[in-house]
């Protein structure tokens, strides 16, 4: 849709594990707007002092967040999408201000909507309030304070925002068009970061009014975020004590899991870890490519020139390319056995040293038709893309 902003990227990419290891992608666009967002009651106060303690330091293990399962909410439409999503809470500013997040490993940024956006997306939602927290402060893509000496932007000033486009297997695409607040973010007991996150004073109904959550915590690579003080991803990996490794994981059960933060639990493992490189890391996602997929005996010639898998913890389906769609769903349909079980055949997908294979019983509905998330990615970077999402992750 627009040019990405070009930001440094991490220097050193780590490798995943798809044992551990949405909404995709975000594509951004930097962009200034003017706005006064309630100066009337905003409090003007000091700079603020924050932190700068690191997330997990001083911690002989991984941080353990505990996660809910949550099915979507009904869309401006009235429809109710088959998507469920894993949250966990976290809190912004002092004092602390909770909400519920969806974890999310395609996405670059913190996004919160903000108190003052009106959209009735965000009004459904908790919202995240700048004014209420003494260590908020407004600033622009660089870091620095919006209005020097103030905190808190006052007036009708000119700062910068940005609009980040999410395209969702389950619930479609939709934008939210936020601004640059820096503040603390922690997790966990009281595992905190320093960094900047957008917060939305526009929400795209259709989309945003369907999760169920109240935001998004990116995990994809700081080359996603607009600037590199907004990933959640770059700054855990900055803040690393000695005995916290530089990964995260995530264990997704029936109604909740757990998302492990500096390592993983090895108790949760049914195999031993295999590593996989990140492919294309400049792109910012969780990304490794696919050698081959398999329907039944059948390979698909759909890979032929190279196929690639985006690890998607924001999606429960997996996702597939509209060009793709229709073979695979056609492939995979089937009628229910007397006993009411999908006879379907096995998809696997060939990692070349790993070969993850679905059951029926893993990509069908109640009505045995294939849960495929409808995937419409245009640049040519993502031809023969599959994400990912809750289906697979759970094998």
């Amino acid at each position: 849709r627009a040019q990405r902003a070009q930001t440094k990227p991490l220097p050193a990419m780590p490798q995943m594990t798809l044992n551990m290891i949405a909404a995709l992608a975000a594509v951004l666009l930097p962009q200034q707007a003017r706005c006064d967002l309630g100066a009337a009651v905003r409090r003007a106060g000091p700079m603020p002092v924050l932190p700068t303690a690191h997330p997990l330091s001083g911690m002989s293990g991984p941080l353990v967040l505990q996660l809910e399962k949550a099915a979507a909410r009904p869309s401006a439409s009235g429809h109710v999408a088959r998507g469920s999503f894993y949250l966990a809470r976290i809190s912004i500013g002092h004092p602390a201000q909770e909400l519920r997040v969806m974890f999310d490993t395609s996405s670059g940024h913190v996004l919160l909507p903000h108190r003052a956006c009106r959209s009735a997306a965000c009004q459904q939602h908790r919202r995240y309030s700048p004014w209420e927290s003494s260590t908020a402060m407004d600033v622009d893509v660089t870091g620095h304070e919006v209005q020097k000496g103030n905190r808190l932007a006052r007036g009708n000033v000119t700062r910068d925002a940005a609009t980040v486009g999410f395209t969702q297997a389950d619930l479609g695409e939709g934008d939210a068009k936020g601004v640059l607040v820096r503040d603390t973010l922690c997790v966990g007991e009281g595992a905190c970061v320093d960094m900047a996150l957008l917060a939305a004073i526009n929400m795209d109904d259709k989309l945003f009014l369907a999760m169920p959550g109240d935001g998004i915590v990116g995990l994809g690579f700081s080359s996603l975020a607009i600037t590199p003080l907004c990933s959640f991803f770059g700054r855990l990996i900055e803040g690393l004590h000695d005995h916290a490794l530089p990964q995260f994981g995530i264990s997704l059960g029936a109604e909740s899991g757990e998302l492990y933060l500096g390592g993983h639990d090895a108790s949760r493992l049914a195999a031993p870890i295999q590593w996989f490189p990140v492919d294309h890391p400049e792109d910012g996602y969780w990304q490794v490519a696919i050698q081959a997929v398999r329907v039944g005996n059948k390979t698909l010639d759909n890979c032929a020139k190279g196929c690639h898998a985006i690890v998607d913890s924001g999606a429960s389906r997996l996702g597939v390319q509209t060009t793709h769609l229709p073979t695979l769903r056609t492939a995979l349909t089937s009628m229910p056995t007397p006993a009411g079980e999908c006879q379907g055949p096995e998809l696997s997908f060939d990692l070349g040293g790993m070969v993850i294979t679905l059951q029926p019983e893993d990509y069908s509905g109640e009505d045995c038709a294939p849960m495929l998330g409808p995937l419409e990615l245009e640049d040519d970077r993502f031809q023969g893309v599959y994400t990912f999402g809750e289906t697979v992750l759970m094998r």
